[in-house]
């Protein structure tokens, strides 16, 4: 139902707005009664009989003002406040359209003489007739506002973020438009044409959402409002190449509308050779050497070094040498060798051993550390050593009694120890004499039964000369220079693998 609308059109030169509206008074606003929006008034003598005389017309006019008296209008109605409601116009139309049909046709009952015939009014029909007019008139106002509200109507094609919808509007600007779509421009959205433009039916308008995009790029952070949707987007908006970073979201991730922090590290070429292995180009995005090789998955280890050092910044070309330094500690049980114990026994000859006791391994526990630079063992130190198991000694029985005899200045040993028969080099050399002295000329002087000479004497711990030590001293020099040298110091070495002399 409109609210306003055109003033019911006039009739007979007074307005029929007066009909419902106002209080009528005989002398200003008393008008013909029954005029339709047609400008016909329900009297049908009036165009079918004679013409009414003035005197006639204003018995009309006074009839219907009581006419008008016997209306039941009452306080709160819809015709006494002035306001014809929706549901009053209908019934009004449903219920007095056969009447209106009726009075609207001119000479439908004309005499055949072509007078009216006598007609007896019959009470409140011209209250019925009035208000059909006054409904049918308000139908078309309300016909009228709707064909105007439909013209002023328009279809307009809204864009939001690349998706476009169609709303249709009575708006005549675009901020009106929005609002019919229950849309607003924030103050970081991009909006085309802008808010207070006119529009017509037809119109195309586009809004996209500012979005916050929280960017840091090469550890330098910077807040930016975009329009883009996507990462990739965002970065070809901001000038920068998406394909030269390496980024903390793909590419292809949208930008909520609440914002997303990015970031974004230029990539450069380095080259990496870890443990002494050929050097391998890398394309990174770190910003240190360090991180370079957490993205490699070989961060350093607590003993590993790096040259250049860890912290250094990344640039093109790089050149980055791990060393892997491994430290550990080998936790083994060895083996702790017997001891040898000699033991004089008189009852052997001297010269003789035999083993009494077979000597049996101990065991240990030793706790080494080990040492490798890029896998190749460098240092290994005991760190601890715990007896497990104490050796067995071996031991030796060595005969002590003497078998020394004389034979008048001769000395015999009877010793064959190392398999040399001893006797029979000292015949060789001195007849078995502990007191032979020779003087060959043109070298040194040789002495007792084995012929030293004092330097050769000295070199096995001999003292003085010779002839000084005893036949048993003279000996043990004489087997002490062969475990040196062999049987090379002495001329007769060949008579020591004869039998024994005497």
């Amino acid at each position: 139902m409109f609210h306003a609308g055109p003033r019911l059109p006039e009739c007979h030169g007074r307005k029929a707005a007066h009909e419902f509206g106002e209080s009528l008074s005989p002398a200003r606003k008393h008008r013909p009664i029954g005029c339709d929006v047609n400008g016909r008034d329900d009297n049908p003598d009036r165009h079918n009989g004679p013409a009414l005389t003035a005197t006639q017309n204003d018995q009309n006019d006074e009839n219907a003002v009581s006419d008008r008296n016997d209306m039941d209008v009452r306080p709160g109605s819809a015709v006494a406040d002035g306001t014809v409601t929706d549901s009053v116009v209908t019934e009004s139309v449903v219920t007095h359209s056969p009447v209106t049909d009726s009075a609207a046709t001119g000479n439908a009952h004309l005499t055949p003489t072509g007078e009216a015939p006598a007609t007896t009014r019959r009470p409140g029909l011209r209250r019925k007739v009035v208000l059909l007019g006054a409904a049918a008139t308000i139908g078309l106002l309300a016909v009228g506002g709707a064909t105007a509200a439909s013209s002023l109507a328009k279809t307009v094609t809204i864009t939001v973020d690349g998706q476009q919808r169609q709303v249709t509007t009575l708006a005549g600007s675009v901020d009106g438009a929005l609002s019919s779509a229950g849309l607003e421009a924030g103050a970081h959205d991009v909006l085309a044409p802008a808010a207070g433009t006119d529009i017509s039916d037809g119109a195309q308008i586009a809004l996209e959402h500012g979005r916050l995009l929280t960017l840091t790029i090469n550890g330098e952070e910077r807040q930016v409002w975009t329009t883009a949707t996507t990462v990739d987007e965002a970065l070809t908006q901001l000038g920068q190449d998406p394909g030269a970073f390496q980024l903390s979201a793909d590419r292809s991730r949208e930008i909520p509308l609440d914002g997303l922090a990015l970031t974004a590290d230029a990539i450069r070429t380095v080259s990496v050779s870890d443990a002494g292995a050929p050097a391998v180009p890398t394309k990174t995005g770190a910003r240190t050497v360090a991180d370079v090789l957490a993205d490699l998955n070989a961060p350093l280890g607590p003993t590993d070094t790096v040259t250049p050092d860890a912290t250094t910044p990344v640039t093109d070309g790089l050149q980055i040498a791990v060393t892997r330094v491994a430290v550990s500690t080998i936790p083994e049980t060895v083996d702790i060798a017997p001891a040898d114990q000699q033991v004089d026994d008189p009852n052997m000859d001297k010269g003789s051993t035999a083993v009494a006791q077979q000597g049996v391994p101990g065991k240990a526990q030793v706790v080494t550390q080990v040492t490798t630079v890029n896998g190749a063992e460098t240092e290994r130190k005991e760190l601890s050593r715990t007896t497990v198991a104490d050796a067995t000694p071996t031991v030796t029985h060595v005969g002590s009694k003497s078998t020394l005899a004389w034979q008048g200045s001769r000395v015999f040993f009877h010793d064959t120890e190392f398999g040399v028969n001893w006797d029979g080099m000292a015949y060789c050399e001195s007849t078995n004499n502990p007191q032979a002295v020779n003087n060959p000329a043109g070298y040194l002087s040789t002495y007792g039964l084995f012929q030293f000479d004092l330097p050769t004497w000295a070199s096995v711990g001999g003292s003085g000369n010779p002839l000084d030590a005893s036949p048993e001293e003279q000996l043990m020099r004489a087997k002490l220079l062969y475990q040196s040298r062999g049987l090379e110091p002495w001329l007769c070495g060949y008579a020591a693998s004869g039998p024994p002399a005497g």
